[in-house]
């Protein structure tokens, strides 16, 4: 009876919590990544990922390498991230 009453509370945590600050983060991103695009006419997540690939050479070449390595892991999670909000922009559609 405990373990049902607990279970029934995260599903009710994943489905409002969660859920709702889900929606809020990618609407947020969405919104940035939209108005990056009007006045820049790329996309956030891509000049993120270029400044970060600049970011990784720059401490790479200053002698800083764990640094540059730390950095340079960023691009795939940002093009991960875009793939997502377009992804979930679809669906909402």
């Amino acid at each position: 009876m405990a373990q049902t009453a607990t279970a029934t509370r995260m599903d009710d945590f994943t489905q409002t919590g969660a859920g709702a600050s889900k929606d809020v983060v990618e609407s947020t991103a969405r919104s940035l990544d939209q108005t990056t695009k009007q006045a820049a006419g790329i996309s956030l997540f891509h000049l993120l990922t270029l400044g970060s690939i600049g970011a990784s050479i720059a401490l790479y070449l200053a002698g800083k390498k764990d640094a540059a390595i730390f950095v340079g892991l960023w691009p795939p999670t940002f093009q991960a991230l875009k793939a997502v909000a377009d992804t979930n922009k679809e669906d909402k559609k």
